[in-house]
């Protein structure tokens, strides 16, 4: 059986793309969003916890965050 990946690893991935195209880091992002390192971890793990005020941030920081919309939606059909 063929190894699937879940949409929380498909959101973890799209992620880890989008801060190594924007060339940031994970504290770069903490710092963005004013929040601590594991805070992000929980948020990365699960996606729905993110804030209004926290993706509109991300968005205005360049994270294309509807291709990670359009992977969610496609993995979960």
């Amino acid at each position: 059986m063929p190894f699937i990946k879940t949409e929380k690893t498909m959101f973890e991935t799209h992620f880890k793309a989008e801060l190594k195209r924007l060339n940031l880091k994970r504290y770069d992002v903490c710092e963005l969003l004013n929040c601590t390192m594991p805070t992000l971890k929980s948020r990365l793990k699960n996606p729905e916890s993110f804030t209004v005020g926290e993706i509109i941030i991300l968005q205005n920081s360049d994270f294309n965050l509807l291709g990670i919309i359009i992977i969610n939606k496609i993995v979960k059909q």
